[in-house]
Parts: C-alpha cells; sequence; structure tokens
C-alpha cells in the first residue's frame, strides 16, 4: 500500500466524527407512546387525568413530527400535530422548538433547552410565555428491564391558575 493511502486512512481515522444531525436529541421519542398526563391544582387536587396517545416520526435532520390523540374522562378526543425543530446554531449550541396545533383551538410553541436532570440523565426542558399561559416542563426518556418509558413533569399559569403537570407514556410500537 502507497504511503498516500496509509496517510489518507490514518487521517480519516484520526479525525472527529461529525456532529451527529441536530434532530438526534429527539431521536429517542421516535415511536408510538401511550400512557395518561394529569394536572393538580396548587393545593394538590387533582383537575383532570387525559388518556394520551403520541406518535413521532423523525422526518430529516432538523425536522420530528408528532400526532397526538387526547381522550378527555369525559370521552371527548382532542388531536393535535405538531413538529419539533432543531437548528444547530453558529456557537454550536441548539436552539429547539416544538409547535402543536390542537382540534380544539389550542395552539403553543415552546422553546427548549437540553439539559441534566437530577439523576444525571439526559433531558429537554420546555418553556412557553404568553400574557395568559406561562408553561415550564421536562421531558426525558428512560430505559430499563420493562421497556421505555416517556415522562414529563412541569407547571404551568393558565391566566390566575396553577397547574402542576405530569405524564407518563410506555412505547407501545416503534
Amino acid at each position: 500500500m502507497s504511503t498516500l493511502i496509509l496517510i489518507a486512512l490514518w487521517a480519516f481515522a484520526a479525525a472527529p466524527p461529525p456532529d451527529p444531525p441536530p434532530v438526534a436529541v429527539f431521536a429517542e421519542l421516535d415511536g408510538v407512546w401511550e400512557g395518561t398526563f394529569a394536572g393538580y391544582d396548587a393545593e394538590g387536587r387533582e383537575l383532570y387525568r387525559i388518556a394520551v396517545r403520541q406518535t413521532y416520526r423523525t422526518v430529516d435532520a432538523t425536522t420530528q413530527t408528532v400526532e397526538i390523540t387526547d381522550t378527555m374522562a369525559d370521552g371527548t378526543v382532542v388531536t393535535g400535530d405538531g413538529r419539533n425543530v432543531a437548528r444547530r446554531l453558529d456557537d454550536g449550541s441548539l436552539e429547539l422548538r416544538c409547535l402543536v396545533e390542537k382540534s380544539n383551538g389550542d395552539r403553543v410553541e415552546h422553546r427548549g433547552r437540553l439539559g441534566t436532570g437530577p439523576a444525571g440523565e439526559p433531558q429537554i426542558v420546555w418553556s412557553s410565555a404568553a400574557p395568559d399561559r406561562q408553561e415550564v416542563f421536562r421531558e426525558t426518556v428512560r430505559h430499563d428491564a420493562t421497556g421505555w418509558t416517556y415522562e414529563i413533569d412541569g407547571v404551568g399559569r393558565y391566566g390566575d391558575s396553577l397547574v402542576i403537570m405530569a405524564g407518563r407514556y410506555r412505547k407501545v410500537a416503534e
């Protein structure tokens, strides 16, 4: 083998791997998830309990879609379509955005940050702020012997009402 080929192979092998595409931060969400999302008031009383089905699909290197079906306790079904978008900024950080539009007219856009949870697990912290709606919540995906779990924990202020939110979903399909 020529010296030039050996040098080229060495340089290729020694080069750092390319950065993963921005949407890699959402990759663990790909698939179908089912579970429960609940809300509690500032005194700990349950306000609602929603049966949830969410399907996430990576579209390209920067975008992931989500289809949502929420079934309320009274049987009312609200559907939603959304997308997670990641963009690498000049400083190397990621700009994360999530936009969801629901069949009941609800529309919300969140900005996200990558972070580390209490046990050292990777997480995304989402926030939104409008005059009548402020939300902050963390999302994380865990895997153990029983399968995959998608967790959401947060708080929202809607007008004068404070709501504590928690969601737990199990992966039911890829």
